[in-house]
């Protein structure tokens, strides 16, 4: 999974933002998708897309999916066979897959909303697409309502935390034992944590995506912080963990009650992502006061 996860972020390297979109309908009826993002965002709303690329990485990663869902193959090279035979008014999309997107015209027009961008602010542009789509599918007062509940949990979990004085956190997915991807600025996590009132602990750059490839050697140095880890966490890493073996038993970070393991929500997503987070953040709002650590 991590290695699948790996080949489709780096396919999604920035590229320059499309040129004239083609026109969309004013309301459709009939989606297909290649960004997860936008897939969660169309759920959230009561849309189900005809087709969605990589479904097996989307249960793993992002959540549950209704069965009828089409598989549309790899986000990156889809399926054009499948999509067309679908038949959508709408293909979805994101600048990210600009490169494709000419072949995706000839099938249906193509809609491109970004979310990750180099302002670094995703979550002010999940906020943007979940409007632009509910205007798209004619459910604006559920895009308005998932804005607004969005907001109310990140709002419940800064009254949480309160004014206690607190730790700052560490956000991660591991790739294996020794190395992981650390969430900093330009993240939705991030977003999520400042809007909190909470402090990443990661204070070094990242990419394009809100994420720096991080040596788990690099931790050492962060003493005083909250680590949450977050599935899918490979089973040796697991293990290592529970053991408290080899270098991951080292760091003052992975000491026991100075991190938790979250279910899985997608780093890299839309709205429903941010709301998920905030949720599994409240659940631990102990981890981040200071001296909580043993």
């Amino acid at each position: 999974m991590i290695a699948r996860l790996l080949a489709f972020l780096l396919a999604l390297l920035p590229v320059p933002p499309a040129a004239a979109e083609e026109a969309v309908p004013a309301h459709a009826e009939r989606f297909a998708t290649i960004d997860w993002g936008t897939a969660e965002t169309l759920l959230a709303l009561g849309v189900t897309p005809l087709g969605l690329a990589e479904t097996a990485g989307y249960r793993d990663w992002v959540g549950a999916l209704p069965p009828d869902i089409a598989e549309l193959g790899l986000r990156a090279t889809p399926s054009l066979e499948y999509l067309a035979a679908l038949k959508p008014d709408v293909i979805l999309s994101t600048p990210q897959f600009t490169a494709i997107e000419p072949m995706l015209g000839k099938i249906a027009p193509v809609l491109s909303l970004a979310t990750y961008t180099n302002d670094l602010e995703p979550y002010r542009h999940a906020q943007e697409n979940t409007t632009r789509l509910g205007a798209l599918v004619g459910r604006e007062q559920a895009a308005a309502d998932l804005v607004a509940a969005t907001d109310g949990k990140i709002a419940t979990l800064k009254d949480a935390v309160g004014t206690a004085r607190t730790r700052p956190v560490l956000v991660l997915y591991f790739q294996d034992d020794r190395h992981a991807w650390v969430f900093c600025r330009g993240s939705l996590f991030d977003d999520v944590l400042k809007r909190a009132g909470l402090t990443n602990a990661w204070t070094g750059g990242g990419n394009f995506w809100g994420f720096a490839n991080a040596g788990i050697d690099q931790l050492f140095a962060i003493r005083d912080a909250a680590l949450l880890v977050i599935e899918p966490v490979p089973p040796a890493v697991r293990a290592k963990l529970a053991a408290r073996d080899g270098l991951l038993g080292q760091l003052p970070a992975f000491a026991p009650g100075n991190y938790e393991i979250l279910p899985s929500v997608w780093g890299f997503g839309g709205l429903p992502s941010a709301g998920r987070f905030a949720d599994l953040l409240l659940r631990h709002t102990q981890l981040f006061e200071r001296g909580h650590a043993s």
